[in-house]
């Protein structure tokens, strides 16, 4: 997988949001179809309700192998009624999304976004301005992906 663009915008709204939802636009198209290699191309927009960031991240995601792998990638997950290959991309972009949230002093879109219909992320109340403050599992979801990353 190659990011080519990653974008976060903080939007002030002025609003005191105690609750957020992240909502997902996915762009996904077939870019290119040898005999051994699917290349695909992606955009992820990801943005908050109430209106808090946004996010964009896009790139290539290349496959290899035959057909049957081309088609095990695409495959849909039956609980989340989204591609396979679009966990695995989401997968590599998280820790990136986390970065750069953190830069922004943003809230940050939960690890497992994909995998539910609908993602709510309570925000801490008492947290002073500018600190990151990071659930448990949250933690562990970053170390994972960087690993995966840093073996890929």
């Amino acid at each position: 997988m190659k990011l080519q663009r990653l974008e976060g915008v903080r939007l002030e709204t002025g609003e005191d949001a105690g609750t957020i939802t992240f909502d997902v636009d996915v762009k996904l198209e077939e870019e290119s179809r040898t005999g051994g290699e699917l290349v695909l191309s992606f955009l992820l927009s990801i943005s908050t309700k109430p209106s808090l960031v946004k996010f964009e991240a896009g790139g290539i995601a290349t496959i290899t192998g035959g057909q049957k792998d081309f088609e095990a990638a695409l495959e849909v997950d039956p609980e989340s009624n989204v591609p396979k290959v679009l966990h695995t991309i989401y997968q590599h972009v998280f820790t990136s999304l986390f970065l750069l949230s953190t830069l922004i002093n943003s809230p940050y879109p939960p690890p497992d976004l994909l995998h539910a219909p609908v993602q709510t992320h309570e925000l801490p109340s008492e947290a002073p301005q500018g600190a990151a403050e990071m659930r448990p599992e949250d933690q562990a979801a970053v170390d994972q992906a960087a690993q995966q990353t840093a073996q890929q």
